[in-house]
């Protein structure tokens, strides 16, 4: 009788065990959804006659803040960090972010990057290269 109650307690242990980390497993583990970038204007790979302007739309989960954006020329790289950005929250809650260089950029090629994250954890960049004739 002593045996058969041990053995009943250990097999009760053994499942509040399981369960307990089933639950665990299942609540610890959180995803990642990575904010989206599209509508890149100029559009990707296309010829333009100068570059002064771009603007792209992130996803809804994107955190406005974190948005930065690089324009690289060659050796000269342009910064934008979100405050100098002009970033508009649609009604569908998705991002327009529209960006203007000093001077234009006239000929050659020039590579758009653009990164932020939804969560501090969570960070995506994309980008596209643009033709200047």
């Amino acid at each position: 009788m002593y045996t058969l109650s041990k053995l009943t307690l250990a097999a009760c242990c053994l499942l509040s065990i399981n369960t307990a980390y089933a639950y665990n497993s299942s609540q610890g583990s959180s995803s990642c959804d990575k904010p989206m970038f599209s509508e890149f204007q100029p559009a990707a790979n296309k010829y333009t006659q100068s570059l002064s302007e771009f603007s792209m739309m992130a996803s809804a989960n994107t955190v406005p803040s974190s948005v930065h954006v690089t324009v690289s020329y060659g050796q000269t790289h342009f910064d934008f960090p979100a405050k100098e950005l002009d970033i508009t929250v649609q009604k569908s809650g998705r991002l327009e972010i529209k960006g203007k260089l000093d001077r234009p950029i006239e000929h050659g090629f020039a590579r758009i990057s653009v990164t932020a994250h939804s969560k501090p954890t969570c960070e995506k960049t994309d980008g596209f290269l643009v033709r200047i004739q």
